[in-house]
């Protein structure tokens, strides 16, 4: 079996510190997390039910040496996990992420903050949002949030929608093993229909790293939930 290394599914499958595809001496273990990747492909052109995601574990993501996140849309019960391709700073405040899973899926971020998706329905192409780009990662204030997201025949529509920043407190956060201590903030959203949109996100209370968010990717996707798995 030989296959090429992308994400961290892949990473599992073939050994990231290695580099290279491996084959006939590929763990039961590589070919499982394959079968999981081929399955969500399948899933996406509607040829398959949704996957049994893999289970993660501590000593597992310590072989891993490159970052990654774990990104799950809710709606679909489908969980991919997302290499870091760019970090880059632009002209406007906060840090630039994008990550890329191993069918092509890419999400941004604004330090931690969703900006974009692509090779997803309901593509969001842009996204503003409250990056102060000072401290802490995830949203400095309340105010305005505008999307942009593509619609048919090659138009786009907006959403802006009016958020209130909430501070619901310290948070102890369990990923995979390990306890953060956290703050837990909440965007409390509303639209022009007054419709509520509410975006999670868990601060680490040392550092200022964004360890886990819930938020809204669109009204065709619904939410997604990410989480950093391997820093």
């Amino acid at each position: 079996m030989h296959m090429r290394m992308w994400g961290l599914g892949a990473a599992l499958m073939l050994g990231l510190l290695t580099g290279c595809a491996r084959g006939p001496e590929d763990t039961p273990l590589e070919i499982e997390i394959g079968q999981v990747i081929r399955d969500q492909i399948r899933l996406r052109r509607g040829k398959a039910t949704a996957p049994k995601p893999p289970v993660l574990t501590r000593a597992l993501l310590e072989t891993i040496a490159e970052p990654h996140i774990e990104v799950e849309i809710e709606e679909v019960k489908l969980r991919d996990y997302l290499t870091l391709q760019v970090a880059r700073q632009d002209d406007v405040p906060g840090r630039i992420e994008l990550w890329r899973s191993v069918d092509n899926i890419s999400f941004g971020f604004r330090d931690g903050m969703l900006i974009s998706t692509r090779g997803l329905r309901g593509t969001l192409l842009s996204a503003a949002v409250p990056a102060d780009g000072q401290g802490a990662m995830g949203p400095a204030s309340g105010g305005l949030r505008r999307y942009e997201f593509a619609g048919d025949d090659n138009a786009s529509y907006r959403v802006q929608l009016a958020c209130e920043l909430r501070d619901l407190g310290a948070e102890p956060l369990e990923i995979v093993g390990l306890i953060y201590p956290t703050q837990h903030l909440q965007e409390y959203c509303r639209g022009a229909q007054g419709g509520v949109i509410l975006n999670d996100y868990w601060v680490d209370r040392r550092d200022g790293r964004l360890w886990q968010s819930r938020q809204w990717a669109g009204p065709e996707v619904g939410y997604i939930r990410v989480r950093q798995v391997v820093i």
